[in-house]
């Protein structure tokens, strides 16, 4: 067994989880190719509110995240880049919508969109940095949620789970112009900004929340995307240079199918309850293992992860609900991957971004 696969059992346990503040809850924290994800949004303790349709109900979601990542790590440790500055510009926008099989089964549809943008010398003669570019439709996933106990007799806490799937909709593909010291070439952009994985995915994930006292409520929520696929058919952008060829072979040379995943938890307080008001503050954890559960780990994947500290606010009402939150980064780590692991290769180097900004709009029809 993989050294890396013997937190699995301990970390999928800790996913009793939850989602009722935040709509958007993933896209490529910087070098780390996170796809964008979507968690259902639930007003605790708040049945005028809403947040789970009734039966035959549907509810529309518009989410989006915003980050810019700039600072370079090694492990744990900030390092200075070897070739200068590497910054992802990403703009990442979820459609989601929900319907309601009854009041405490719903399915949800999301098709999530990337614009995004890397600026690095890497890629391209090493010396002068350049930009590349994609954006497009992302992987569509299809979930179902089922509430433990019924959302309108148990509104100081409940537990739902949740089952679907990613289908590789996106392109995984995406080219633009890179720079060589012979030329211009047409090559793949980065992993990070692809937006696709080339790969079917099966997502789990759980929601729950419970009143502590009064107005506050504790929540956790989360999830897991297992891709038994090892790799696509779209080389690293630099596979094509020669000290590429040399030390990565088909290890590294084509863009690995990772799995993904996202754990939140925390406090939300509601403090004008007749205008439903909700801030929350809790803890964000995200990010792509070195090992996958089901499948390979060989080709190009840059593993690691974020941990944040996550305010926020959400104004819900009767037929719609507003949500904005900040995680802010307090610890990042870049791991060894499975190749570099094998090929006696410390980790590489991966940028993450310091802040993102998150918001959601739901209406409930």
């Amino acid at each position: 067994m993989h050294p890396y696969r013997r937190s699995y059992p301990t970390f999928l346990g800790l996913l009793a989880v939850s989602a009722f503040t935040t709509t958007t809850d993933a896209v490529a924290q910087g070098c780390i190719g996170l796809r964008s994800t979507s968690c259902s949004v639930h007003s605790m303790g708040d049945e005028s509110s809403g947040g789970t349709p009734g039966a035959g109900d549907w509810q529309a979601t518009v989410a989006f995240r915003w980050f810019e990542s700039k600072r370079d790590f090694v492990g744990d440790q900030e390092v200075p880049s070897r070739y200068g500055m590497m910054v992802n510009d990403v703009y990442a926008f979820d459609v989601l919508a929900t319907y309601g099989i009854n009041s405490r089964w719903s399915v949800t549809l999301d098709l999530p969109f990337t614009a995004a943008s890397r600026t690095t010398a890497y890629e391209h003669d090493g010396v002068n940095r350049h930009t590349m570019r994609a954006g497009g439709i992302g992987d569509v996933r299809l979930t179902t949620d089922y509430w433990l106990f019924d959302p309108h007799q148990h509104m100081n806490g409940n537990i739902a789970l949740g089952l679907g799937f990613s289908a590789p909709t996106g392109d995984d593909a995406a080219t633009d112009t890179a720079y060589r010291a012979t030329g211009p070439v047409e090559r793949p952009v980065d992993t990070s900004i692809q937006p696709g994985t080339g790969g079917w995915g099966l997502i789990l994930q759980m929601q729950a929340y419970q009143q502590i006292v009064g107005n506050l409520f504790g929540y956790l929520n989360g999830f897991y995307t297992f891709t038994p696929e090892e790799q696509n058919d779209t080389e690293y952008p630099t596979a094509d240079r020669a000290f590429s060829a040399n030390f990565l072979t088909y290890r590294q040379t084509h863009n690995s199918i990772a799995d993904q995943y996202l754990l939140r938890g925390g406090l939300s307080y509601a403090v004008w309850p007749a205008q439903g008001l909700q801030a929350t503050v809790g803890v964000r954890w995200e990010g792509i293992p070195p090992a996958d559960v089901i499948g390979g780990d060989l080709g190009y994947r840059r593993p690691g992860y974020s941990v944040s500290i996550e305010p926020g606010l959400t104004w819900n009402q009767k037929r719609f609900s507003v949500n904005l939150t900040a995680p802010v980064a307090l610890y990042r780590n870049r791991q060894q991957s499975v190749p570099e692991e094998e090929l006696g290769r410390p980790p590489g180097d991966a940028a993450f971004a310091d802040f993102s900004i998150l918001a959601g709009f739901t209406w409930r029809f």
